[in-house]
């Protein structure tokens, strides 16, 4: 809990001055590369934003009273709000005040990341007492060109082949929502960093959606060489585990996952996290999310509440035991691939067919017809045991027996 009680009160956001410090706080627990991308790179349909800095944000009641001051809790603020000063009526300012009904205690935190607004965060029970005719605004914030920052940790394994790894360190003030993800993966990587490993594994820290877009938009991560992706995040908080498929729905990864005991399946959907980057047009990244209790159900979700006492040291810990056993689990699995350059193999010539042609097929020779069709180099023993139903034994047996004659590598 020492490093999340470091990175917590760091203003993080998509780019500031506490993204280094954040990123530096890290390279002490593994080792980081730091990549800059500079403010206005055209990232695909996006651009890098201008660095947010905040001087002030005050909210005073008509007698001068503070009311809302940002230098208690930057969530009081829009993030990347724009400056404004003034007196302003209570009918005026009430589109500028966003709260929370259901956590009434909590401050909301709300952003404003390509638009230019400004406004504040205030919780409900506090809304609800101001009664003044007016009141006086004073933010300053300002806009400066500097860079985005994606630190990068690399563990090298046998094959090209990449696992990439990713979480954000954006959300400031927020714990299970971001930083927990980020905590994960410094354990992870300690713990791969001691195996001997088939797969690269490349571990990414940056913004959420500007982040992922960078790093594909400028060359970062290759798609092409990419085995899987999983996003870390919301591990410090709730009780079921909770995996979100890939967009493909039967990728290695997600047949892997779902069959690690006490795990509940969600199905893709193009909201979230950067699994829509890495699985968009163009991308196709297959991506999953483990996870415990998922973005945006949990009530404190996106509020102040989301803070050091929700979650529980055990709870990364037990995910980290599940993101172990994941891994390791893909790494046991080979591909199989057939040896022939094209065309139905001649299995008269391995000895794997009938002497004497008659109608029909046993069994057996639809399962090895099946083991066949679907060696192409991108299905595991699992996946095709899942596609035609038969354990996994049985058809780990043929292909011992197929990579014995070899027509299997």
């Amino acid at each position: 809990m020492q490093l999340l009680n470091k990175l917590y009160k760091l203003n993080r956001t998509l780019l500031s001055d506490d993204n280094y410090d954040t990123l530096e706080i890290l390279n002490n627990e593994i080792p980081i590369k730091i990549h800059k991308f500079k403010s206005g790179t055209k990232c695909f349909d996006w651009k890098i934003p201008k660095k947010w800095k905040v001087n002030k944000g005050t909210l005073k009641d008509s007698n001068g009273n503070i009311v809302i001051n940002s230098n208690d809790n930057i969530l009081h603020l829009i993030n990347y709000s724009s400056s404004y000063s003034g007196k302003i009526s209570l009918k005026e300012l009430n589109p500028h005040l966003y709260f929370d009904k259901k956590l009434p205690d909590a401050i909301p935190y709300r952003t404003s990341y390509y638009s230019e607004n400004w406004g504040f965060c205030i919780s409900y029970n506090k809304y609800l007492q101001l009664k003044d005719d007016y009141y006086y605004v004073e933010i300053d914030t300002e806009f400066e060109d500097d860079n985005l920052l994606i630190g990068e940790s690399v563990i090298k394994g046998k094959s090209k082949k990449e696992v990439i790894l990713s979480s954000y360190y954006c959300h400031p003030n927020q714990i299970n929502d971001g930083l927990s993800g980020v905590i994960l993966l410094t354990k992870l990587y300690k713990k791969l960093k001691k195996l001997n490993l088939k797969y690269t594994y490349r571990f990414f820290f940056w913004p959420e959606t500007i982040g992922a877009l960078t790093a594909l938009s400028q060359g970062l991560i290759k798609p092409k060489n990419v085995e899987y992706a999983l996003v870390s995040t919301t591990v410090g908080y709730g009780k079921n585990v909770n995996y979100k498929r890939t967009y493909l729905g039967n990728h290695s990864i997600d047949n892997i996952v779902e069959d690690i005991d006490d795990i509940n399946i969600l199905d893709y959907k193009p909201t979230g996290s950067d699994e829509r980057q890495f699985s968009s047009n163009g991308i196709r990244i297959p991506t999953g999310v483990l996870t415990l209790t998922p973005y945006e159900k949990y009530n404190e979700y996106h509020t102040s509440a989301d803070n050091l006492n929700l979650i529980c040291k055990n709870n990364i810990n037990k995910m980290l035991d599940f993101y172990i056993k994941t891994v390791v689990s893909y790494e046991e699995y080979s591909k199989c691939k057939i040896v022939t350059s094209g065309g139905e193999p001649f299995l008269t010539k391995y000895n794997l067919y009938r002497t004497v042609s008659v109608p029909g097929h046993s069994d057996d020779d639809l399962i090895r017809n099946w083991i066949l069709h679907y060696s192409d180099g991108t299905k595991n023993i699992k996946d095709i045991s899942k596609l035609i139903n038969v354990d996994e034994s049985i058809i780990s047996k043929f292909i011992e027996n197929f990579k014995s004659k070899g027509l299997l590598v």
